[in-house]
């Protein structure tokens, strides 16, 4: 369960630093497979209400203002503890 978090608060951090690059790029940050990289944007945008899109201005994956004020980072600190 810890690496399933750390996995979703890093993308989480590539997004916001619009670092992501397409999924191929992702997956190799990741080093999970491009399947894996689809599930976790899906499971971000589904279960977690995250509105993620494709910027081709930045070649990221980027959230879309609203999205802004969830932060991943309150779930780490919880699976830590």
């Amino acid at each position: 369960m810890e690496k399933y978090v750390t996995r979703l608060a890093l993308v989480d951090k590539m997004i916001r630093r619009k670092s992501t690059g397409n999924s191929k790029d992702l997956s190799k940050k990741l080093q999970v497979s491009e399947s894996t990289v689809f599930r976790i944007l899906r499971i971000m945008k589904e279960s977690m209400g995250l509105k993620i899109e494709w910027s081709t201005d930045h070649h990221s994956y980027v959230y879309k203002s609203d999205s802004q004020k969830f932060s991943l980072d309150r779930l780490i600190l919880s699976a830590q503890e």
